[in-house]
């Protein structure tokens, strides 16, 4: 075990429970399971963990399958289900995922819903985190204090910013709501100003990467999390934020060190936790396969993506492969065979997914494997002699949430917007260390393509395509888009989801929905 990964394995003895989101809008504490006082030390550090756990572990959300409920794989399915880069075929039957990757999805979609109350869960820990956080002062330093209560802000602002952009609207909760009490309902607008507010002021207090500890938080990761929302202000608001975002990636750029020669395939191996924190990945949520087990993150991404007929040793895995997401023929089109970052398996599958392969996924049937995410250690990557690794399901490898070469694609995003910030050069970096030429200049459509080779299967695909305003109307056709083999167009509205039917009447909905309430 990854001794520096013992603070999450804390939340399984030290909690505080909490009640599932099933239809009001808040989420109270619960009768606690293990301890109903806090009492020590390390209760408190226990609730840290919970909320940090909060990422990776079910619990909190009423689903029959706990495992779809895990926030990291509802992230991914929502942000990468509906685009160019992957597509499940019609043999998974889980509820929701018809309707999320032919954009289809409405207010009654069981995946949305999921998503609302993970999303508002994790907020109401984090609430709960900081409410009795000051009772514990005697056990702590008052820096010490201060440091845990800016993690945990910049963790609600994590869920709020996943609210801002899949929901647009929410309600306002704070660590001075009042249990009980029906919180305020935000429009888009107004959680943004809210959100932006707390979590500049939160950033003060984080420690810089170069001292922050394995799997929590740093200044870092909170300003990348702030430049992910600047990046976003003009959908978000109609208002763009070119210039805050880039002085926040100059920020993070100047404090993290590029190394021009590491190996793309090592970041998203069982031992890319080395690359956390003062390195590459700048957040990840930790996972180990004996102590931090999930079915999100990188489990779901690995043996979930494998198909049941390749023999996967190769990549660690000697499990019953799931054979879930594959690639679409435009993320395979989009990577050239010299470029360091296809991590692809071709065998006998044939790139297209065509009408007849959804049915079932055989080895000669559409659509290729990802193999981005695998068990095996940097030191034994290929697994040679298929012995050194064989794991049945959880995967060791940390699920990264954002990583200095975003950082790199989003100054030059910034630069195309008129910040002059070095932007090309940035950009090359990204492209050098893939193994591909310098360019002397490049378009707003090379950059999202650069980003799609770049950032693949990590989560920000359909927020690109909207920020780009390519994920609805006509004007780019991609296999499967709309649930049409040849591209079909995207209704406007859907560039936001649909507020699930559960809270309608205490949020209202989306334009362009149906309102299914009573």
């Amino acid at each position: 075990m990854k001794i520096s990964k013992k603070i999450a394995i804390g939340a399984l003895a030290f909690t505080l429970g909490m009640t599932s989101c099933v239809g009001d809008l808040n989420v109270d504490p619960e009768n606690p399971t293990t301890k109903t006082e806090l009492t020590s030390k390390d209760d408190y550090l226990g609730v840290l963990a919970r909320v940090y756990g909060g990422l990776v572990f079910t619990g909190g959300v009423s689903v029959n399958d706990e495992g779809r409920a895990v926030y990291t794989r509802l992230v991914w399915n929502l942000q990468e289900l509906p685009t160019d880069e992957v597509i499940i075929g019609d043999n998974w039957k889980d509820a929701g995922i018809p309707e999320v990757k032919s954009a289809t999805a409405g207010p009654d979609c069981a995946m949305l819903y999921e998503a609302f109350c993970r999303f508002n869960y994790q907020i109401a820990i984090c609430n709960e985190f900081l409410k009795v956080i000051d009772n514990g002062a005697k056990f702590f330093t008052e820096a010490e204090v201060k440091q845990f209560k800016a993690e945990v802000r910049t963790l609600r602002a994590l869920s709020y910013y996943h609210i801002i952009d899949i929901f647009g609207r929410g309600p306002w909760t704070t660590e001075a709501s009042v249990v009980g009490a029906i919180p305020p309902t935000y429009d888009r607008q107004q959680l943004f100003d809210a959100v932006t507010a707390d979590l500049s002021d939160a950033i003060n207090d984080l420690l810089p990467a170069s001292q922050q500890i394995y799997g929590r938080l740093s200044k870092e990761a909170g300003q990348m999390l702030l430049a992910k929302l600047y990046l976003n202000a003009e959908v978000y608001t109609g208002k763009a934020m070119w210039n805050e975002c880039a002085n926040l990636c100059k920020s993070i750029a100047s404090s993290i060190a590029w190394n021009p020669n590491l190996e793309y395939k090592y970041l998203f191996c069982g031992t890319n936790d080395k690359y956390v924190g003062n390195d590459e990945i700048i957040w990840a949520v930790p996972q180990d396969a004996n102590t931090i087990q999930t079915y999100g993150g990188t489990t779901y991404l690995s043996v979930g993506a494998y198909n049941a007929k390749v023999d996967c040793l190769p990549y660690g895995c000697a499990g019953d492969q799931w054979q879930g997401p594959r690639i679409l023929s435009n993320l395979s089109q989009a990577l050239a065979s010299n470029d360091k970052r296809r991590l692809i398996y071709e065998g006998q599958f044939h790139e297209n997914v065509l009408p007849a392969d959804l049915a079932d996924w055989p080895e000669d049937g559409g659509g290729y494997m990802c193999v981005k995410y695998v068990y095996t250690p940097e030191t034994n990557y290929d697994n040679a002699g298929n012995t050194d690794t064989a794991v049945a399901a959880f995967n060791n490898a940390d699920y990264p949430l954002f990583r200095l070469a975003d950082v790199y694609l989003m100054l030059a995003e910034c630069e195309l917007h008129g910040v002059s910030c070095q932007g090309l050069d940035y950009y090359n970096k990204v492209r050098l260390r893939a193994g591909l030429h310098a360019v002397g200049s490049y378009t707003a459509d090379e950059l999202l393509n650069e980003r799609m080779c770049e950032l693949y299967w990590e989560g920000h695909r359909r927020s690109d395509l909207v920020r780009f305003g390519k994920f609805s109307g006509a004007n780019y056709l991609w296999e499967w888009k709309g649930g049409s083999y040849n591209g079909a167009t995207i209704e406007s509205y859907r560039d936001l989801y649909a507020i699930p039917v559960q809270f309608e009447s205490t949020l209202g909905q989306n334009p362009g929905y149906p309102t299914l309430a009573n």
